[in-house]
């Protein structure tokens, strides 16, 4: 299996070291999307997408898929071709490996696929890890949400202040697709100079970053009133429960390690908390509750825990 870094792939596609196919595994899309982004903007040129770039599905793809994979460009540097889900493939596997054999200059390939274990997968996929250069897409640490954070800033032609990358961490965690939305308005909204905290509360929104201390607090403090205007608040802005429950997770964490965040509950308080929480989010990923609803039980039953 030819691992490559996440750090690593992303300057050799800025410095046009480009491998003929890549597999993009793991749970965290948003990685793959930006790779397959990154390789987009360095290799197809923006007039001649639809002839020099293909999208399919694993479950979904044609008879003569090696015809579609392999037509020559038109008017960029390669012909870009992505399958999403080779986890899912029901036919087409040769097709695919004469693809990757070719080693064709004027090609590249990307798969992707969910969560691997070589040990179980069929014959194509453990062909795939052992020919093609792979990505493990894992859910970012904090240590690396803080980096991206500061490298896809920079990568803008900005800065921003180590302060301000904790605070948008302590709001929006590791959810990917918010930090990007919410960084793209910082830089529309701050052109020149460092992204301080100031500019976060100004223009991510200082009354939408306290509703999340705010609902910490009536949860420490067992107010039902606080907790459920602090909750509704955060809906206001369009907040999703999924990362309201993952807020939550982290702090309810920290109260169970100890390290004394503000508001921290007992170790016993806090162990109770989270195996309510956990099943909340167990309830929404089963799509056994409506989102807000299950949030808004889960609230009620924290503030009346005792």
């Amino acid at each position: 299996m030819r691992i490559t870094d996440y750090w690593q792939l992303r300057e050799e596609i800025k410095k046009g070291d480009i491998k003929n196919s890549y597999l993009l595994a793991g749970e965290n899309d948003f990685i793959k999307e930006e790779i397959i982004d990154l390789l987009e903007t360095s290799l197809v040129e923006k007039k001649s997408r639809a002839f020099d770039e293909t999208k399919f599905y694993g479950d979904e793809l044609p008879d003569d898929i090696y015809r579609h994979i392999c037509s020559p460009p038109v008017a960029s540097k390669r012909h870009l071709s992505v399958i999403f889900g080779i986890d899912r493939i029901k036919k087409g596997n040769e097709q695919i490996k004469r693809v990757v054999e070719s080693l064709s200059p004027f090609l590249c390939i990307v798969l992707t696929a969910g969560k691997i274990d070589k040990k179980k997968e069929n014959k194509f996929i453990k062909w795939v890890l052992d020919n093609v250069y792979t990505l493990v897409c894992k859910k970012f640490s904090e240590d690396e949400v803080k980096r991206w954070i500061l490298e896809t800033v920079k990568s803008k032609g900005a800065n921003i202040a180590q302060d301000a990358i904790c605070l948008l961490w302590d709001f929006i965690g590791d959810d990917m697709l918010s930090l990007h939305s919410e960084i793209e308005k910082l830089l529309t909204f701050k052109p020149k100079g460092a992204i301080e905290t100031k500019d976060i509360k100004a223009i991510v929104g200082e009354d939408r970053i306290l509703s999340i201390y705010t609902l910490e607090q009536a949860i420490y403090e067992s107010d039902l009133r606080k907790g459920m205007k602090a909750l509704e608040n955060l809906f206001m802005w369009g907040e999703k429960p999924t990362v309201i429950v993952y807020r939550l997770r982290i702090w309810l964490s920290s109260s169970l390690s100890g390290k004394g965040w503000k508001n921290s509950l007992g170790f016993d308080d806090a162990a109770m908390a989270i195996s309510m929480l956990m099943e909340t989010e167990l309830s929404i990923k089963r799509g056994e509750m409506d989102g807000r609803f299950a949030v808004e039980e889960l609230v009620y039953k924290l503030i009346n825990r005792r």
